[in-house]
């Protein structure tokens, strides 16, 4: 009796686990219909009505009603194969930031008890949220301490988002399998793209790691005056791990400021990014418009100009090695040639390991740092501006010059710390663009020189 209820258990064990796969499997095979059903119907309008915008709108919209992080990985693979431009990248991104959203993303009961034991009276409601990103919505409330009232924020895990995710990364991999067929997609490296864009996402999940984040970053930031970063209350996330409290900044979005003062702030953004990079070491990985507040404050005649940073779920740690190198080479890169330039940028910051210039043969010499001279060139002295789409272009062009059989077996590699520091401007790039217009090389020659002639403890 005992060996048949035995089997009997086994069998059913088996047949829930075939359920499963057959399901898993059910959905991998919808996700593609309905991924390939949805490009295609909108190339099919895009070669009637010729406007790409709109292409890329309704296809993104349609996209994130199956699951937003599908737009973020068509943004990562659009923008590194330059099919969209800045313009169409920064829409992209604020619409990342207002993602669609339902009650039923909400922890509600959990919300509700931080709200009695914390005294917490939410603008709005418990179910109105005052953002919306990929993976958390935000709440602004108001704390009752000592019979004083103080704005903070309430950054929420959206519910079941570990789920969502493993989902939709389940579905990515099952097309990915299916592209691998087809020799057509191999210069894509769609699957090396969507892996290191799922790395990144999935990190953004770990609150408690992003609470450190924050507390290294505001300790960075103790002495510098023109960067906000909010305290954060770590006892909520302790007990709450799906939550996040922090004070409120109360400071402007992108498109709310004046263009009069966007040249103000945005020798702040870019003095952040430099200091943070190349003094601290420790970089913000996600700084787009969305995570930057701008405060004006009249009353402050030396830091008139400041921003509020947020969101540290992703943050870069750079060696000190490459620290010093990076540092040395900003701070000579405007006066020295262009090839010197490239050389040091290559031999000390691009490439590892150190020193393996001078092992490839004169002409793969020439070519390699020819290759970066002309972007180095036409960057500061020609078209003045940052481009992050002339990065990936050297960078493709980098990858499959070395590729070459010859080359190959030198072990040449792009730097972990380089490839950080790109992932960081990648993010960055539309936010100094709108800032900066066509003088961001200027600016940053502005900058740099304003920095490191002075003390670096007041900076």
């Amino acid at each position: 009796m005992f060996h048949i209820i035995a089997i009997n258990e086994l069998i059913n064990i088996l047949i829930n686990r075939l359920v499963i796969d057959i399901i898993k499997v059910f959905k991998r095979i919808t996700f593609v219909f309905n991924s390939f059903f949805i490009i295609l119907s909108e190339l099919f309008l895009f070669t009637i009505k010729k406007d790409f915008t709109l292409f890329v709108d309704n296809l993104t919209y349609r996209l994130s009603l199956i699951n937003i992080l599908y737009v973020k990985i068509f943004q990562a693979i659009a923008l590194n194969h330059n099919l969209i431009d800045d313009k169409i990248n920064n829409k992209l991104l604020k619409f990342t930031d207002n993602a669609p959203w339902s009650y039923s993303d909400i922890r509600l009961d959990e919300l509700i008890e931080i709200s009695n034991k914390y005294n917490i009276i939410f603008e709005g409601g418990y179910e109105k949220p005052i953002n919306s990103g990929m993976i958390s919505l935000v709440f602004k409330g108001q704390l009752l301490h000592k019979s004083s009232m103080i704005p903070i924020i309430i950054k929420m895990k959206r519910n079941n988002i570990e789920d969502n995710l493993n989902d939709a990364i389940d579905n990515l991999q099952f097309l990915i399998n299916i592209l691998e067929w087809f020799t057509l997609f191999d210069k894509y490296n769609i699957s090396e793209l969507v892996n290191k864009n799922i790395d990144i996402i999935l990190k953004q999940t770990n609150f408690k790691e992003e609470v450190d984040n924050m507390i290294k970053i505001k300790k960075n930031c103790k002495n510098i005056k023109y960067v906000k970063i909010p305290d954060v209350y770590t006892e909520v996330t302790k007990e709450y791990p799906n939550f996040i409290m922090m004070e409120y900044i109360n400071g402007l979005k992108i498109h709310q400021i004046e263009e009069t003062d966007y040249y103000g702030f945005a020798k702040q953004v870019l003095k952040f990014g430099f200091v943070s990079t190349i003094v601290h070491g420790v970089t913000h990985g996600d700084l787009h418009s969305g995570n930057i507040l701008f405060i004006k404050d009249e009353n402050d005649e030396k830091y008139k100009y400041k921003i509020g940073v947020l969101d540290f779920g992703i943050i870069y740690e750079l060696d000190n090695e490459y620290k010093v190198s990076l540092f040395e080479l900003l701070t000579e890169m405007f006066t020295i040639p262009v090839k010197e330039a490239a050389i040091k940028l290559l031999d000390s910051v691009i490439i590892k390991p150190s020193g393996i210039l001078s092992k490839l043969q004169k002409e793969d010499y020439e070519n390699i740092v020819n290759m970066l001279s002309v972007i180095l060139n036409d960057t500061i002295h020609v078209s003045k501006k940052a481009n992050q789409i002339q990065i990936y272009k050297f960078l493709s062009s980098f990858k499959d010059y070395v590729m070459k059989p010859e080359i190959s077996n030198l072990g040449i590699k792009l730097s972990d710390n380089f490839v950080k520091t790109q992932l960081v401007l990648a993010m960055a790039h539309g936010i100094t663009l709108t800032l900066c217009k066509d003088n961001f090389m200027e600016l940053a020659d502005t900058v740099i020189n304003e920095l490191f002639h002075t003390n670096l403890i007041d900076i």
